[in-house]
């Protein structure tokens, strides 16, 4: 059977990578006695897939991946034992078994959305930072690329959906922002973070957390909300 599953991944654990990631999964799933289901061949491995990857450095509610079990178990009986072996910082916080034919989660993937939480040096004002904002979106976002071909000029401005300012108070500011996130690419947030900064001319830090992934409709995954 193939259980569709999705993981948060908390900010104690956010600088941990997607291949670390995986294999704590691994671990925990045998650890918990879950009856995974191998692959074939001389290095047999878990046979899980993740819809997308959470980039080193960022937290996330919404981390959705499969796996193929060879006994069927019970959603709630998966994540109650698979929880009970997780580390601090990681849970599994929903799960379902995968209709036939399923598909992939990669291919069904269409967007993301990010709360991403600004520490600034100096105060910024709200009025500044909406004004920014909308002299960025309304406008090529040109950021340069590193491909198999080299470095190249990408416009960023197609992939973001929605921008808005959630909080500014002193120092302290917050964004959320729904991007296009797909198998074949999508919205690079630390890269429309660092220009926004550069524009605003600000120094600071920011952390980037993922509080949704969206889905193809198909009444099971989370999907875009009406506009």
């Amino acid at each position: 059977m193939k259980l569709i599953a999705a993981y948060h991944k908390g900010k104690e654990i956010a600088m941990i990578s997607h291949l670390d990631i995986q294999r704590t999964l691994q671990r925990a799933f045998r650890r918990a006695n879950l009856p995974l289901l191998y692959s074939n061949g001389f290095n047999p491995h878990p046979q899980f897939s993740f819809a997308t990857a959470a980039a080193t450095g960022m937290s996330s509610d919404c981390e959705w991946f499969d796996v193929e079990l060879s006994q069927d178990v019970d959603p709630e009986e998966f994540m109650r034992r698979a929880n009970a072996v997780m580390p601090q910082g990681m849970s599994i916080s929903g799960a379902f078994v995968a209709p036939e034919p399923f598909g992939s989660l990669s291919a069904k993937l269409r967007a993301a959305q990010y709360r991403v939480s600004f520490l600034f040096e100096e105060p910024v004002s709200q009025e500044k930072l909406a004004e920014q904002l909308e002299g960025m979106l309304s406008g090529e976002i040109i950021i340069q690329k590193r491909t198999k071909g080299g470095i190249k000029p990408v416009d960023m401005r197609p992939y973001i959906l929605r921008v808005s300012v959630e909080q500014v108070e002193g120092e302290q500011a917050a964004l959320l922002v729904l991007g296009k996130l797909q198998a074949d690419g999508g919205l690079r947030v630390d890269a429309f973070i660092d220009a926004l900064l550069e524009r605003l001319d600000a120094h600071g830090a920011y952390e980037i957390h993922r509080m949704n992934l969206y889905f193809a409709e198909d009444g099971l995954l989370p999907h875009l909300p009406a506009e």
